[in-house]
């Protein structure tokens, strides 16, 4: 980061909120896409948003007060709802990474759905408050999401990541006719590098002219 440059502003920053944002807008569209290419696209773009996240810039905080929320229990049930619907019996997974571990002799059962609806609340909490463009509110939203990150979520999207990864390379269920047609096509259809790193070359600069902050 460059002297004197504000955090909001910062490269890595920038990267993360787009990349923060187009994993809101791929799991509020689960239901439009087969399983199949839903597991491909998040073990594109999940550890893309883990790699941006561990990236952000140290800050302060500005305000004693939390930033504003904007995600309601509606939002998070249609995600975490849309997530499982497309994940059908593929959703559950085993894990071991919870407090309540301690308290266990064995694997406690989580959702990928969940886990995704989770860090999807914290992403779009935080996406939303820049979209305001109120520096003081978008230096602390960028800061608590990291704190969050650290403490929360991102162990979620390993935990999520481990079990989608089992689900494309060892799952044995049976498909159904769309997953095979999928199948058939997901070679010429997959999101290409580009389109996953799209806009992730925008800069500080291209940020000011605007005044239309990610957006």
């Amino acid at each position: 980061m460059e002297k004197n440059t504000p955090i909001i502003f910062d490269k890595n920053t920038v990267e993360f909120v787009t990349v923060a944002a187009e994993f809101c807008g791929f799991v509020e569209r689960a239901p439009q896409v087969s399983r199949r290419k839903f597991v491909d696209t998040a073990l594109k773009l999940l550890p893309l948003l883990y790699l941006k996240a561990s990236l952000l810039p140290a800050g302060d905080r500005m305000d004693d007060f939390d930033p504003e929320t904007f995600v309601t229990e509606g939002d998070y049930e249609r995600v975490r709802a849309g997530v499982a619907g497309v994940l059908r019996d593929q959703d559950d997974y085993l894990d071991v990474f919870l407090e309540d571990m301690a308290y266990s002799d064995t694997p406690i059962r989580q959702t990928v759905s969940e886990n995704m609806a989770d860090i999807y609340q914290c992403l779009k909490d935080f996406v939303c408050v820049y979209q305001i463009g109120l520096d003081r509110s978008m230096n602390d939203a960028l800061l608590a999401c990291e704190e969050r990150f650290k403490e929360y979520w991102g162990q979620l999207l390993l935990n999520a990541m481990r079990a989608l990864h089992d689900v494309r390379y060892h799952a044995s269920g049976e498909e159904t006719a769309e997953d095979e047609e999928e199948s058939a096509g997901w070679l010429e259809d997959r999101p290409t590098e580009e389109e996953l790193y799209e806009g992730l070359d925008l800069g500080e600069d291209e940020a000011d002219e605007s005044g239309e902050r990610w957006e």
